[in-house]
């Protein structure tokens, strides 16, 4: 009986062990959040819009995302301002969606004129086929056109990356380069592609933007990392 005693607590203690390894092991695969990238600060908390502030009532969360209202315009920016960073979060459209990511915007003023605006937009639904270049999705609207072709099927989640350094900007979606421009030569002889007036282009620093255009579409993860001069 003593042997069988001794036995049994071996066993015991030996599946604690293992169930303690397994939660450990667990518990990292947990910790490999996007949040928990080196430097990277979340600016979405899952739950509410703390943080923001602007039109929010556009806007409501859901499932651990902040989705824009199909119903109307409204624009939501982060509590603080950014020069150089990286950017990146999840996004997911619906079919015909439009809307856009404001880069050093201001407060007050159109965000894709006084400010910079990189488009989100559903590239593949026939009303958006005779667009103009600067346009589709990850353009600087109005400034330089993006690359098409990385985007998921509508309805899927993407990954996008935006790294602002000085006047350059560049965007990875789903980890394909799609823009890599720099706007101190968007406007030669004075024009940008769409030949209207840009003061955004000399900011150097605003906020960073959420722009509804009456278009349901997704965003999680949001995430920021300021890159700061050595």
């Amino acid at each position: 009986m003593l042997k069988s005693s001794f036995w049994l607590m071996g066993c015991s203690l030996l599946l604690f062990f293992q169930s303690s390894v397994f939660a450990q092991e667990q518990i990292d695969v947990i910790d490999l959040t996007p949040s928990t990238e080196d430097g990277f600060t979340s600016l979405f908390n899952g739950k509410d819009l703390t943080g923001w502030h602007g039109e929010t009532e556009g806007y409501s969360v859901s499932a651990g995302t902040i989705v824009s209202s199909p119903d109307t315009r409204g624009n939501i920016y982060t509590k603080k301002e950014y020069q150089d960073f990286i950017f990146r979060f999840e996004f997911k459209l619906t079919p015909g969606a439009n809307s856009g990511i404001g880069i050093h915007a201001p407060i007050t003023g159109n965000p894709a004129y006084a400010g910079i605006e990189l488009q989100v937009l559903d590239n593949t639904a026939e009303k958006y086929q005779q667009l103009k270049p600067y346009q589709y999705h990850g353009s600087a609207y109005g400034i330089s056109p993006a690359k098409r072709g990385a985007l998921k099927p509508v309805g899927e989640w993407n990954e996008q990356e935006v790294i602002v350094r000085g006047s350059t900007i560049q965007v990875r979606v789903n980890g394909q380069l799609i823009l890599d421009t720099d706007l101190k030569k968007a406007a030669p002889n004075g024009k940008t592609m769409d030949e209207r007036d840009h003061p955004g282009l000399a900011r150097t620093t605003g906020y960073i933007a959420l722009l509804g255009h009456r278009s349901e579409v997704s965003f999680r993860n949001l995430r920021v990392k300021e890159l700061l001069e050595l």
